[in-house]
């Protein structure tokens, strides 16, 4: 009995480690396109005073 709960928990952290990225890219990550950290027109983005509207 203790040797089947062994195995049970080595399955669950091998499980875990797979999921978490420990072993290259996560399953819920394959086949999904780099994503550009900023994706807005930085050029078009113009920062002033806020309007106070009352």
């Amino acid at each position: 009995m203790r040797v089947l709960f062994l195995v049970v928990v080595l399955a669950n952290l091998g499980a875990l480690a797979l999921g978490q990225g420990m072993f290259g890219t996560p399953p819920n990550e394959q086949g999904r396109e780099a994503r550009i950290l900023s994706e807005r027109n930085q050029q078009a983005v113009q920062l002033g005073e806020p309007h106070a509207e009352y």
